[in-house]
């Protein structure tokens, strides 16, 4: 008696392409059986081409485009910002910790692991290196520098080359835009304050480093340049 086959074809979405597979079984086997050995057969493809499946963050349509991916990435909370900035800086913009926890240069980042077909979540991978990083609770901070306040995230808004990232300090509402300095060699974070945030002092307060008093400008805003240690090409 001949082998019995599976019907026509087993065919899975994969990304952007599909698998066909045709396989022989042993005769008279039971639906349930045959059911069975078809999961094993779909689980063990699909695991065996996962490695080989790469999944990109979609690249800017246009020049001065920021890219935007809300997601899992390393040494951050979940539903980190990574924002990929024109000239291949990129920023990881953590609204738990209510800071910028790294800024990395070259390539944005590759989500793989954060789809995987195996249900195996773990963070994006960064495709460039961390060219500056900082640390510790809240870094913006309003009267009492030692004082942790009460930070809420409200949005982002983009702008023409960078984003604007809108939140609360104790109450107060504050405006951070992010923006690469045109030779790509330092992260330019414009803070705007309400007029009401003018009856006490700021301070950047980051772990490792003084205090820093923030001095807004006559219009409001201050601007705080992260030198980066490794810049990457500038392009047209």
């Amino acid at each position: 008696m001949p082998p019995s086959v599976l019907p026509d074809f087993l065919r899975f979405p994969l990304s952007r392409f599909s698998v066909r597979l045709s396989v022989s079984l042993p005769p008279r086997l039971s639906v349930p059986a045959l059911r069975a050995a078809s999961l094993v057969l779909t689980i063990a493809t699909l695991t065996a081409l996962a490695p080989t499946a790469t999944l990109r963050a979609q690249p800017a349509l246009a020049p001065g485009e920021v890219q935007i991916e809300r997601t899992m990435l390393p040494d951050s909370h979940a539903g980190s910002f990574a924002f990929g900035l024109p000239g291949g800086v990129n920023v990881c913009y953590d609204p738990v910790r209510g800071g910028v926890n790294y800024v990395w240069t070259g390539g944005f980042i590759d989500l793989t692991n954060v789809r995987p077909i195996n249900k195996l979540i773990k963070a994006a991978a960064l495709l460039g290196p961390v060219v500056y990083r900082e640390s510790g609770p809240l870094p913006l901070r309003r009267g009492d520098a030692t004082r942790a306040p009460v930070v809420e995230f409200k949005g982002y808004a983009l702008r023409d080359s960078a984003v604007e990232l809108r939140y609360t300090v104790d109450g107060v509402p504050v405006a951070e835009e992010l923006r690469a300095a045109p030779d790509g060699r330092a992260l330019l974070r414009t803070f705007r304050f309400d007029r009401t945030a003018s009856d006490a002092q700021w301070w950047f307060v980051v772990e490792g480093r003084p205090a820093q008093a923030i001095v807004p400008r006559a219009d409001g805003s201050f601007v705080l340049s992260i030198p980066l240690a490794a810049a990457p090409a500038v392009q047209p």
